[in-house]
Protein backbone atom coordinates (compact mmCIF):
# COMPACT_ATOMS: atom_id res chain seq x y z
CA UNK A 1 0.00 0.00 0.00
CA UNK A 2 1.34 3.50 -0.74
CA UNK A 3 0.61 6.27 1.28
CA UNK A 4 -1.26 9.33 0.37
CA UNK A 5 1.55 11.49 0.14
CA UNK A 6 3.21 8.92 -2.35
CA UNK A 7 0.41 8.81 -4.95
CA UNK A 8 0.41 11.90 -6.71
CA UNK A 9 4.10 10.49 -8.21
CA UNK A 10 2.23 7.99 -10.44
CA UNK A 11 -1.00 9.89 -10.45
CA UNK A 12 -2.16 9.98 -14.20
CA UNK A 13 0.67 8.05 -15.36
CA UNK A 14 -0.30 5.13 -17.62
CA UNK A 15 -0.22 1.57 -16.94
CA UNK A 16 3.22 0.66 -18.46
CA UNK A 17 3.53 -3.43 -20.22
CA UNK A 18 7.12 -3.22 -20.17
CA UNK A 19 8.36 -5.17 -17.52
CA UNK A 20 11.75 -4.59 -15.70
CA UNK A 21 13.95 -6.02 -13.58
CA UNK A 22 15.52 -4.05 -10.77
CA UNK A 23 18.01 -4.85 -8.21
CA UNK A 24 18.53 -3.36 -5.50
CA UNK A 25 21.29 -3.41 -2.90
CA UNK A 26 22.88 -2.03 0.04
CA UNK A 27 26.50 -3.46 0.44
CA UNK A 28 28.59 -4.39 3.20
CA UNK A 29 31.49 -1.79 4.30
CA UNK A 30 34.68 -2.51 2.78
CA UNK A 31 36.49 -1.62 6.83
CA UNK A 32 35.49 -3.73 9.74
CA UNK A 33 31.82 -4.04 10.53
CA UNK A 34 28.78 -1.63 12.09
CA UNK A 35 27.92 -1.85 15.54
CA UNK A 36 24.50 -3.09 14.34
CA UNK A 37 25.67 -5.24 11.08
CA UNK A 38 23.05 -7.71 10.24
CA UNK A 39 20.15 -6.56 13.16
CA UNK A 40 18.83 -4.13 11.29
CA UNK A 41 17.51 -4.32 7.56
CA UNK A 42 18.42 -1.55 4.88
CA UNK A 43 14.68 0.32 5.78
CA UNK A 44 16.18 2.84 2.14
CA UNK A 45 16.32 0.38 -0.34
CA UNK A 46 13.38 -1.60 1.29
CA UNK A 47 11.59 2.11 0.99
CA UNK A 48 12.87 2.23 -3.03
CA UNK A 49 11.75 -1.09 -3.93
CA UNK A 50 8.22 -0.75 -2.26
CA UNK A 51 7.08 2.39 -3.59
CA UNK A 52 8.48 0.23 -7.17
CA UNK A 53 6.48 -3.05 -6.50
CA UNK A 54 3.62 -1.22 -5.48
CA UNK A 55 3.10 0.86 -7.97
CA UNK A 56 3.96 -1.96 -10.97
CA UNK A 57 3.53 -4.98 -9.73
CA UNK A 58 4.48 -6.43 -12.73
CA UNK A 59 7.94 -5.42 -12.84
CA UNK A 60 10.39 -7.80 -10.73
CA UNK A 61 12.06 -6.52 -7.51
CA UNK A 62 14.53 -7.73 -5.48
CA UNK A 63 16.74 -6.35 -2.33
CA UNK A 64 19.67 -7.71 -1.14
CA UNK A 65 21.84 -6.64 2.38
CA UNK A 66 25.33 -7.08 1.85
CA UNK A 67 25.23 -7.76 5.66
CA UNK A 68 24.14 -10.79 4.75
CA UNK A 69 25.21 -11.75 1.20
CA UNK A 70 29.32 -11.39 0.41
CA UNK A 71 30.21 -9.32 -2.41
CA UNK A 72 31.56 -12.78 -4.78
CA UNK A 73 27.54 -13.53 -4.31
CA UNK A 74 26.47 -10.29 -5.40
CA UNK A 75 28.82 -9.81 -8.33
CA UNK A 76 27.10 -12.74 -9.62
CA UNK A 77 23.52 -11.75 -8.68
CA UNK A 78 23.98 -8.08 -10.57
CA UNK A 79 23.75 -9.79 -13.79
CA UNK A 80 20.16 -10.82 -13.68
CA UNK A 81 18.66 -7.24 -13.76
CA UNK A 82 17.75 -4.71 -16.38
CA UNK A 83 18.31 -1.64 -13.79
CA UNK A 84 20.95 -1.77 -10.52
CA UNK A 85 20.19 0.46 -7.86
CA UNK A 86 22.70 1.06 -4.95
CA UNK A 87 22.67 2.83 -1.37
CA UNK A 88 26.23 4.41 -1.05
CA UNK A 89 27.32 5.21 2.25
CA UNK A 90 31.28 6.35 2.65
CA UNK A 91 32.20 3.08 3.93
CA UNK A 92 30.83 0.86 1.35
CA UNK A 93 30.85 3.23 -1.49
CA UNK A 94 34.05 0.74 -3.09
CA UNK A 95 31.79 -2.25 -2.74
CA UNK A 96 29.05 0.09 -5.13
CA UNK A 97 31.34 0.43 -7.45
CA UNK A 98 32.61 -3.02 -7.95
CA UNK A 99 28.86 -3.61 -8.09
CA UNK A 100 28.28 -1.15 -10.50
CA UNK A 101 31.05 -2.00 -12.63
CA UNK A 102 30.51 -5.94 -12.82
CA UNK A 103 26.48 -5.34 -13.61
CA UNK A 104 27.23 -2.66 -16.47
CA UNK A 105 29.98 -5.34 -18.12
CA UNK A 106 27.32 -8.15 -18.11
CA UNK A 107 24.99 -5.89 -19.95
CA UNK A 108 22.92 -4.32 -17.20
CA UNK A 109 21.22 -1.06 -19.03
CA UNK A 110 21.65 1.44 -15.80
CA UNK A 111 23.23 1.50 -12.59
CA UNK A 112 22.48 4.28 -10.36
CA UNK A 113 23.80 5.29 -6.72
CA UNK A 114 21.83 6.89 -3.90
CA UNK A 115 22.19 7.15 -0.48
CA UNK A 116 24.54 9.74 1.77
CA UNK A 117 27.91 9.86 -0.07
CA UNK A 118 26.08 10.19 -3.12
CA UNK A 119 24.18 12.88 -1.55
CA UNK A 120 27.51 14.33 -1.09
CA UNK A 121 29.16 14.32 -4.10
CA UNK A 122 26.77 13.27 -6.95
CA UNK A 123 28.26 15.23 -9.75
CA UNK A 124 32.00 14.06 -8.70
CA UNK A 125 31.21 10.35 -8.92
CA UNK A 126 29.35 10.97 -12.43
CA UNK A 127 32.10 12.78 -13.60
CA UNK A 128 34.47 9.55 -12.29
CA UNK A 129 32.57 6.68 -13.35
CA UNK A 130 31.82 6.24 -16.44
CA UNK A 131 29.45 3.37 -15.39
CA UNK A 132 27.43 4.85 -13.20
CA UNK A 133 24.32 6.44 -15.09
CA UNK A 134 22.51 8.91 -12.71
CA UNK A 135 23.15 9.47 -8.80
CA UNK A 136 20.10 10.61 -6.29
CA UNK A 137 20.31 12.65 -3.47
CA UNK A 138 18.83 12.80 -0.51
CA UNK A 139 15.42 10.56 -0.40
CA UNK A 140 15.59 8.33 -3.42
CA UNK A 141 11.88 6.86 -3.56
CA UNK A 142 10.43 9.36 -6.17
CA UNK A 143 13.52 9.84 -8.00
CA UNK A 144 14.02 6.45 -8.46
CA UNK A 145 10.81 5.55 -9.86
CA UNK A 146 10.19 8.66 -11.85
CA UNK A 147 13.32 7.65 -13.71
CA UNK A 148 12.63 4.05 -13.96
CA UNK A 149 9.00 4.89 -15.79
CA UNK A 150 10.99 7.66 -18.37
CA UNK A 151 13.45 4.81 -19.03
CA UNK A 152 10.66 1.84 -19.56
CA UNK A 153 8.74 4.18 -21.78
CA UNK A 154 12.48 4.27 -24.03
CA UNK A 155 13.34 8.06 -23.14
CA UNK A 156 16.64 9.09 -22.64
CA UNK A 157 15.51 12.57 -21.04
CA UNK A 158 15.45 12.21 -17.43
CA UNK A 159 14.82 15.94 -16.89
CA UNK A 160 12.47 17.25 -14.58
CA UNK A 161 13.12 14.34 -11.74
CA UNK A 162 13.90 16.26 -8.64
CA UNK A 163 16.41 14.65 -6.42
CA UNK A 164 18.41 13.30 -9.51
CA UNK A 165 22.17 13.95 -11.43
CA UNK A 166 21.80 12.11 -14.88
CA UNK A 167 24.33 11.69 -17.90
CA UNK A 168 22.25 12.59 -21.44
CA UNK A 169 23.10 10.72 -24.97
CA UNK A 170 26.46 12.78 -25.10
CA UNK A 171 27.96 12.06 -21.92
CA UNK A 172 26.91 15.41 -20.29
CA UNK A 173 26.11 15.65 -16.41
CA UNK A 174 22.73 17.32 -16.18
CA UNK A 175 21.71 18.79 -12.50
CA UNK A 176 18.04 18.25 -12.12
CA UNK A 177 15.91 20.55 -8.90
CA UNK A 178 17.23 19.09 -5.62
CA UNK A 179 14.38 19.13 -2.68
CA UNK A 180 15.25 18.59 0.91
CA UNK A 181 13.61 15.87 2.88
CA UNK A 182 11.52 17.30 5.39
CA UNK A 183 8.88 13.98 5.67
CA UNK A 184 9.39 10.73 8.00
CA UNK A 185 8.95 7.02 6.01
CA UNK A 186 5.90 5.43 7.20
CA UNK A 187 5.12 2.20 7.87
CA UNK A 188 2.09 1.53 5.36
CA UNK A 189 5.28 2.70 2.57
CA UNK A 190 6.82 -0.51 2.97
CA UNK A 191 5.69 -3.89 1.36
CA UNK A 192 7.19 -6.25 3.69
CA UNK A 193 6.67 -8.89 1.28
CA UNK A 194 10.09 -7.85 -0.06
CA UNK A 195 11.94 -8.85 2.85
CA UNK A 196 13.00 -11.72 4.90
CA UNK A 197 12.71 -11.02 8.72
CA UNK A 198 13.86 -13.65 10.26
CA UNK A 199 17.53 -13.42 9.69
CA UNK A 200 17.13 -10.47 11.15
CA UNK A 201 14.64 -11.38 13.80
CA UNK A 202 17.03 -13.75 15.56
CA UNK A 203 20.21 -11.50 15.41
CA UNK A 204 17.84 -9.18 17.22
CA UNK A 205 16.59 -11.39 19.97
CA UNK A 206 20.10 -12.49 20.49
CA UNK A 207 21.58 -8.38 20.92
CA UNK A 208 19.03 -7.18 22.33
CA UNK A 209 17.42 -10.24 24.53
CA UNK A 210 15.08 -7.35 26.77
CA UNK A 211 12.80 -7.18 23.53
CA UNK A 212 10.69 -8.87 21.23
CA UNK A 213 12.86 -10.58 18.80
CA UNK A 214 10.02 -9.93 16.05
CA UNK A 215 11.37 -6.17 15.40
CA UNK A 216 10.44 -3.53 13.05
CA UNK A 217 12.04 -0.24 12.16
CA UNK A 218 10.12 2.86 12.07
CA UNK A 219 10.42 6.49 12.34
CA UNK A 220 8.70 8.95 15.13
CA UNK A 221 10.57 11.67 13.60
CA UNK A 222 13.08 12.99 11.09
CA UNK A 223 15.39 15.78 11.81
CA UNK A 224 17.59 16.51 15.11
CA UNK A 225 17.54 19.41 17.08
CA UNK A 226 20.86 19.98 17.79
CA UNK A 227 21.74 20.18 14.41
CA UNK A 228 18.98 22.86 13.89
CA UNK A 229 19.76 24.63 16.71
CA UNK A 230 24.08 24.74 16.26
CA UNK A 231 24.92 23.26 12.95
CA UNK A 232 24.88 19.60 14.36
CA UNK A 233 27.80 17.53 15.34
CA UNK A 234 30.73 17.90 12.87
CA UNK A 235 31.30 14.51 12.17
CA UNK A 236 27.26 14.14 11.15
CA UNK A 237 26.40 14.34 7.23
CA UNK A 238 22.52 13.54 7.89
CA UNK A 239 20.91 15.90 5.29
CA UNK A 240 17.11 16.50 7.26
CA UNK A 241 17.27 20.64 7.45
CA UNK A 242 13.85 20.37 9.65
CA UNK A 243 12.60 18.58 12.71
CA UNK A 244 9.26 17.22 11.26
CA UNK A 245 7.06 14.72 13.53
CA UNK A 246 4.55 12.02 12.70
CA UNK A 247 1.18 12.82 14.12
CA UNK A 248 0.92 10.66 17.25
CA UNK A 249 -2.36 9.11 16.52
CA UNK A 250 -1.30 8.24 13.01
CA UNK A 251 2.25 6.79 14.19
CA UNK A 252 0.21 4.12 16.45
CA UNK A 253 -2.19 3.38 13.84
CA UNK A 254 0.91 2.39 11.61
CA UNK A 255 2.16 0.32 14.06
CA UNK A 256 -0.81 -0.98 15.12
CA UNK A 257 -1.59 -2.39 11.39
CA UNK A 258 2.22 -3.88 11.40
CA UNK A 259 1.52 -5.71 14.53
CA UNK A 260 -1.66 -7.26 13.01
CA UNK A 261 -0.09 -8.02 9.44
CA UNK A 262 3.96 -9.19 11.22
CA UNK A 263 2.65 -10.23 14.80
CA UNK A 264 6.03 -7.33 16.16
CA UNK A 265 6.17 -6.62 19.44
CA UNK A 266 8.95 -4.23 19.46
CA UNK A 267 10.06 -1.50 17.06
CA UNK A 268 13.59 0.79 16.39
CA UNK A 269 12.47 4.13 16.45
CA UNK A 270 15.26 5.66 13.86
CA UNK A 271 14.54 8.88 14.60
CA UNK A 272 17.65 11.19 15.46
CA UNK A 273 17.25 11.74 19.32
CA UNK A 274 13.83 11.21 20.56
CA UNK A 275 14.70 13.28 23.87
CA UNK A 276 15.09 16.60 21.81
CA UNK A 277 11.28 17.71 22.05
CA UNK A 278 9.67 16.24 25.20
CA UNK A 279 6.26 18.27 24.01
CA UNK A 280 6.41 15.50 21.34
CA UNK A 281 7.23 12.34 23.65
CA UNK A 282 4.37 13.30 26.16
CA UNK A 283 2.20 13.65 23.09
CA UNK A 284 3.58 10.16 21.75
CA UNK A 285 2.33 8.75 25.03
CA UNK A 286 -1.11 10.41 25.78
CA UNK A 287 -1.60 9.03 21.76
CA UNK A 288 -0.89 5.37 22.91
CA UNK A 289 -3.53 3.19 22.66
CA UNK A 290 -4.48 0.39 25.38
CA UNK A 291 -3.87 -2.32 23.24
CA UNK A 292 -0.32 -0.85 22.13
CA UNK A 293 1.56 -0.26 25.96
CA UNK A 294 3.27 -3.61 25.64
CA UNK A 295 5.13 -2.44 22.62
CA UNK A 296 8.35 -2.45 23.43
CA UNK A 297 11.08 0.25 21.90
CA UNK A 298 14.51 1.40 21.35
CA UNK A 299 15.83 4.69 20.36
CA UNK A 300 18.07 7.65 19.80
CA UNK A 301 18.83 9.74 22.78
CA UNK A 302 21.10 12.54 23.71
CA UNK A 303 22.74 12.50 27.02
CA UNK A 304 21.99 16.40 28.03
CA UNK A 305 18.68 15.85 26.82
CA UNK A 306 17.96 13.54 29.37
CA UNK A 307 16.17 14.67 32.61
CA UNK A 308 14.62 13.19 35.25
CA UNK A 309 11.47 14.27 33.59
CA UNK A 310 12.41 13.04 30.19
CA UNK A 311 13.97 9.28 31.72
CA UNK A 312 10.82 8.80 33.45
CA UNK A 313 8.48 8.80 29.53
CA UNK A 314 11.16 6.78 28.31
CA UNK A 315 10.23 4.56 30.70
CA UNK A 316 6.49 4.83 30.46
CA UNK A 317 7.02 4.73 26.56
CA UNK A 318 8.26 1.08 27.60
CA UNK A 319 11.93 1.71 25.59
CA UNK A 320 14.12 -0.75 26.76
CA UNK A 321 17.03 0.12 24.98
CA UNK A 322 18.84 3.79 23.80
CA UNK A 323 21.14 4.62 21.98
CA UNK A 324 23.49 7.09 23.24
CA UNK A 325 26.36 8.33 21.37
CA UNK A 326 29.08 9.41 24.53
CA UNK A 327 31.63 9.96 21.56
CA UNK A 328 34.24 11.29 23.97
CA UNK A 329 35.30 10.73 27.41
CA UNK A 330 37.07 14.35 27.40
CA UNK A 331 35.57 17.58 27.02
CA UNK A 332 37.71 19.43 24.95
CA UNK A 333 37.20 16.33 22.71
CA UNK A 334 33.54 16.49 22.41
CA UNK A 335 33.84 20.37 22.36
CA UNK A 336 35.65 19.55 19.05
CA UNK A 337 33.33 17.71 17.98
CA UNK A 338 30.66 20.46 18.95
CA UNK A 339 28.24 18.29 20.53
CA UNK A 340 26.79 20.60 23.35
CA UNK A 341 27.44 18.27 26.37
CA UNK A 342 29.99 17.27 28.59
CA UNK A 343 31.26 14.10 30.09
CA UNK A 344 29.24 14.16 33.07
CA UNK A 345 25.93 14.85 31.01
CA UNK A 346 26.47 11.05 30.17
CA UNK A 347 27.17 9.72 33.80
CA UNK A 348 24.09 11.44 34.88
CA UNK A 349 21.54 10.09 31.91
CA UNK A 350 23.21 6.61 32.39
CA UNK A 351 22.59 6.67 35.90
CA UNK A 352 18.88 8.07 35.35
CA UNK A 353 18.16 5.33 32.80
CA UNK A 354 19.91 2.91 35.08
CA UNK A 355 17.61 3.40 38.19
CA UNK A 356 14.46 2.98 35.55
CA UNK A 357 16.23 -0.05 34.28
CA UNK A 358 16.29 1.47 30.93
CA UNK A 359 19.56 -0.40 28.98
CA UNK A 360 21.93 1.73 26.85
CA UNK A 361 24.04 1.30 23.64
CA UNK A 362 26.62 3.54 23.85
CA UNK A 363 29.26 4.31 21.48
CA UNK A 364 32.68 6.42 21.27
CA UNK A 365 34.93 7.95 18.96
CA UNK A 366 38.43 8.82 18.88
CA UNK A 367 40.31 10.43 16.46
CA UNK A 368 38.43 13.84 16.53
CA UNK A 369 40.47 17.30 15.94
CA UNK A 370 42.81 17.73 19.06
CA UNK A 371 43.05 14.69 20.10
CA UNK A 372 45.94 13.47 22.16
CA UNK A 373 47.26 10.80 23.77
CA UNK A 374 46.15 12.29 27.18
CA UNK A 375 42.49 12.78 25.66
CA UNK A 376 42.47 9.17 24.64
CA UNK A 377 43.63 7.91 27.81
CA UNK A 378 40.48 10.08 29.46
CA UNK A 379 37.88 8.35 27.32
CA UNK A 380 39.41 4.74 27.69
CA UNK A 381 39.01 5.68 31.53
CA UNK A 382 35.48 6.62 30.89
CA UNK A 383 34.83 3.57 28.90
CA UNK A 384 36.10 1.47 31.91
CA UNK A 385 34.01 3.61 34.10
CA UNK A 386 30.80 3.93 32.39
CA UNK A 387 30.89 -0.02 31.41
CA UNK A 388 30.72 -1.21 34.95
CA UNK A 389 26.79 0.55 34.82
CA UNK A 390 24.41 -2.66 34.55
CA UNK A 391 22.60 -1.25 31.97
CA UNK A 392 25.32 -0.73 29.76
CA UNK A 393 24.85 -3.45 27.47
CA UNK A 394 26.81 -2.38 24.60
CA UNK A 395 29.58 -0.18 23.82
CA UNK A 396 31.23 0.33 20.95
CA UNK A 397 34.76 2.43 20.06
CA UNK A 398 35.20 3.67 16.43
CA UNK A 399 38.20 5.92 14.74
CA UNK A 400 36.47 8.96 13.20
CA UNK A 401 35.59 8.73 9.55
CA UNK A 402 35.68 11.71 7.77
CA UNK A 403 32.79 12.08 5.03
CA UNK A 404 32.84 14.23 2.79
CA UNK A 405 29.00 15.87 3.38
CA UNK A 406 29.64 16.44 7.00
CA UNK A 407 31.28 19.42 8.79
CA UNK A 408 34.99 17.88 8.87
CA UNK A 409 34.70 16.56 5.32
CA UNK A 410 34.73 20.06 4.08
CA UNK A 411 37.82 21.10 6.78
CA UNK A 412 39.58 18.38 5.18
CA UNK A 413 39.01 19.46 2.17
CA UNK A 414 40.96 22.91 3.11
CA UNK A 415 43.94 21.15 4.01
CA UNK A 416 43.76 18.83 1.10
CA UNK A 417 42.30 20.47 -1.72
CA UNK A 418 43.47 17.04 -4.07
CA UNK A 419 40.63 15.41 -2.17
CA UNK A 420 38.12 17.71 -4.48
CA UNK A 421 38.37 15.58 -7.14
CA UNK A 422 38.15 12.13 -5.63
CA UNK A 423 34.65 10.17 -5.44
CA UNK A 424 36.42 7.65 -3.04
CA UNK A 425 37.61 9.10 -0.14
CA UNK A 426 39.15 5.44 1.30
CA UNK A 427 37.71 5.61 4.59
CA UNK A 428 41.36 4.67 6.10
CA UNK A 429 43.60 6.45 3.55
CA UNK A 430 41.29 9.29 4.61
CA UNK A 431 41.69 8.82 8.15
CA UNK A 432 45.43 8.73 7.49
CA UNK A 433 45.58 12.30 6.01
CA UNK A 434 43.75 13.67 9.19
CA UNK A 435 44.91 12.25 11.72
CA UNK A 436 48.13 13.57 10.41
CA UNK A 437 46.70 16.77 10.21
CA UNK A 438 44.69 17.15 12.82
CA UNK A 439 45.58 14.60 15.91
CA UNK A 440 49.21 14.69 17.80
CA UNK A 441 48.80 10.78 18.03
CA UNK A 442 49.63 8.84 15.34
CA UNK A 443 47.26 6.68 13.35
CA UNK A 444 48.70 3.56 14.39
CA UNK A 445 48.17 4.39 17.92
CA UNK A 446 44.70 5.31 17.52
CA UNK A 447 43.52 2.57 15.68
CA UNK A 448 45.49 0.44 18.48
CA UNK A 449 43.36 1.90 21.33
CA UNK A 450 40.28 1.67 19.54
CA UNK A 451 40.61 -2.13 19.67
CA UNK A 452 41.50 -1.20 23.79
CA UNK A 453 38.94 0.49 24.60
CA UNK A 454 36.25 -1.91 22.60
CA UNK A 455 37.33 -4.32 24.83
CA UNK A 456 35.69 -2.83 27.50
CA UNK A 457 32.32 -3.77 25.80
CA UNK A 458 30.04 -5.98 27.60
CA UNK A 459 28.29 -7.75 24.18
CA UNK A 460 29.66 -10.85 23.06
CA UNK A 461 29.77 -9.07 19.42
CA UNK A 462 32.67 -6.97 18.69
CA UNK A 463 32.08 -4.38 16.11
CA UNK A 464 34.77 -2.51 14.53
CA UNK A 465 33.24 0.34 12.22
CA UNK A 466 35.75 1.84 9.92
CA UNK A 467 39.04 -0.33 11.86
CA UNK A 468 40.49 -2.62 8.96
CA UNK A 469 41.01 -5.80 10.22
Amino acid sequence: MISSEKLNIVKNKEIIKKELKIGLICPTNKYGKSATSSIYYPMGILLVGSLIKDTMPNWEVKIYDGELSNQSYLEQEVKNFDILGLSANTNNYPNCLELALKAKESGVKKAIIGGPHATAIPKKILKNRDYIDATIVYDGEKAFLEYLIKFSESGEDFSGIKNLFWKDNGGEIKENETELPTLPPRLNDMNFSLMDFKPYWQQHKEEFPKMSSRMIEIFTHVGCTWRTESGGCKFCDIPYPVNNYVPPGRFWRDVNEAKNKLKIGSIKDYGDCITGNPERLKALIKARPKNLEDMELSCYARSKEITPEVADMLKELNVKYVYIGFDSGSNPMLRSMRQGYRVDHNYKATDLLSKRGVNITGSLIIGVEGETEETIAETEKFAENISKYKNITQLYCSVLNVFPGAPYGKKMLETHPELENDDTWDVIETQKLWVKEFCKVSHEDIIKKAKDINKFNPSDRQRYFGIPK
